[in-house]
């Protein structure tokens, strides 16, 4: 059942069936949702969600909806789709960028490929979208220490500029600041650092040297001042600014690596534990956690994302045959509602879900 809205009327909760606003001076029902994205009117469907999944042993790229329906048209296979890594969705038309092995596919609701980008020299690990003017822009980065930025030119991925950090900096992640156009990047490897650059230039400064390992989760707080969240391969989070400046630190908040950190629509935190095998909420102010739930059992948990509504699925895998290898959607006080998985051996790396947050994909 899709989530509904509630209103206190008289200390009575009641649930919204309809909503209404003034236009022209007349009352008029609101009959879809259509938020401003990047500047572009997009129409929502209120009831409707698509959660976009990697999977790594077959090689599959998932699309279901909240009910754990497979969408028609999907799993898409082949076509040289290798090891999913990365995963974002664009506005509400269904659309999804991956990022597998050295390539960047395009794939339409129905499951579809548009296009295929082959520019990459070695296997990408992040991916982001923002959407200006209704035109779709990536940013891709991969484990060689190389950022693209790719414009969705309808039936191909066009390269607008490259930048290279070094050998062997691995971009691990990467977040589109919507509200200043600031690109940013978390790397690993052989430099454990925060980079930023104007989104549209390409102009890379590093902003703050990480002392904790890999920087393998980022995400942004548009506030004032805008924040970053950064996770680490060694179980560190913390909160700076984007000058470097860190807030906050929780030094070893997991005993292991942290994942797909995101910031949700209810100005909290959440990422994925790794070999701790859970989803955690924390609070942005202050890095205290508000849950952590270990639902992995044998398995890592390896990213997560976030919904409107502060629900939060999780991706989780182990090598062999398993009934951990499984999605988790767990709601906002961290209770699992459910779990999908579409056969034992299944091992699932990304996800992403729409219509969510910036973080999530928009």
């Amino acid at each position: 059942m899709a989530e509904g809205k509630y209103a206190r009327i008289n200390d009575v909760i009641y649930p919204i069936v309809s909503e209404w606003c003034r236009v022209n001076d007349a009352i008029n029902q609101i009959t879809v949702n259509a938020p401003r994205i990047a500047d572009v009117i997009e129409q929502i469907n209120a009831g409707g969600k698509t959660i976009f999944i990697g999977e790594q042993v077959s090689d599959r790229l998932y699309a279901i909806d909240d009910e754990q329906a497979i969408l028609a048209g999907w799993p898409r296979s082949g076509s040289g789709i290798v090891d999913p890594a990365a995963v974002a969705a664009a506005g509400s038309q269904g659309v999804s960028y991956w990022a597998c092995a050295n390539n960047v596919y395009k794939v339409n609701a129905d499951g579809t490929i548009a296009w295929t980008f082959t520019n990459h020299t070695s296997p990408v690990k992040s991916i982001c979208v923002e959407t200006i003017a209704g035109i779709d822009y990536l940013y891709t980065g991969d484990y060689g220490g190389t950022i693209k930025r790719i414009i969705d030119g309808g039936t191909a991925g066009g390269q607008m500029w490259t930048y290279t950090f070094g050998a062997n900096h691995a971009v691990y992640a990467i977040a589109i600041d919507h509200s200043t156009g600031q690109l940013y990047a978390g790397t690993g490897f052989a430099a454990d650092a925060v980079w930023s650059c104007t989104a549209s230039v390409g102009n890379w400064l590093r902003r703050y040297t990480c002392p904790y390992g890999d920087v393998t989760g980022l995400a942004i707080d548009e506030g004032t001042p805008v924040s970053l969240y950064i996770g680490t391969i060694n179980g560190y989070l913390l909160k700076i600014s984007t000058a470097g400046y860190v807030y906050w630190g929780s030094g070893g908040a997991v005993a292991s690596d942290i994942h797909g950190v995101r910031v949700g629509h209810d100005g909290i935190g959440y990422c994925a534990t790794g070999a701790s095998k859970g989803l955690m909420k924390f609070v942005l102010a202050t890095g205290v956690q508000a849950w952590h739930v270990i639902l992995g059992g044998t398995a890592q948990a390896t990213d997560c994302a976030v919904d409107q509504f502060g629900n939060v699925y999780g991706t989780f895998r182990v090598a062999g045959t398993s009934l951990n290898n499984v999605i988790r959607k767990v709601n906002s006080a961290g209770v699992e509602q459910w779990n999908w998985q579409p056969y034992l051996t299944a091992q699932f790396y990304c996800l992403a879900v729409t219509p969510g947050i910036k973080a999530a994909g928009y």
